[in-house]
């Protein structure tokens, strides 16, 4: 599968939404940056769907550095 995008485009694309309640940053990143997955594939990348309704569909992830964290979700994807 090739990838349509790299870690760095999707930290620049990534929008960051308010901390969750322990304090740990989230950041929203709309469904059309990534591939489609199955469930189990999301949840062992570590993202979650947003169900929010500000920014439409899309996935949430927590992360302290973004550009490694989606780098992992590429890789967990891809494999």
């Amino acid at each position: 599968m090739s990838e349509l995008f790299n870690a760095s485009e999707l930290a620049q694309s990534a929008i960051r939404l308010d901390n969750d309640i322990n304090g740990n940053p989230r950041y929203y990143l709309p469904i059309y940056m990534l591939p489609r997955m199955a469930d189990k594939a999301r949840l062992k990348a570590g993202l979650n769907r947003y169900r929010g309704k500000r920014f439409g569909a899309g996935y949430v992830i927590q992360s302290y550095s973004l550009e490694y964290d989606l780098s992992f979700v590429l890789q967990t994807i891809a494999a």
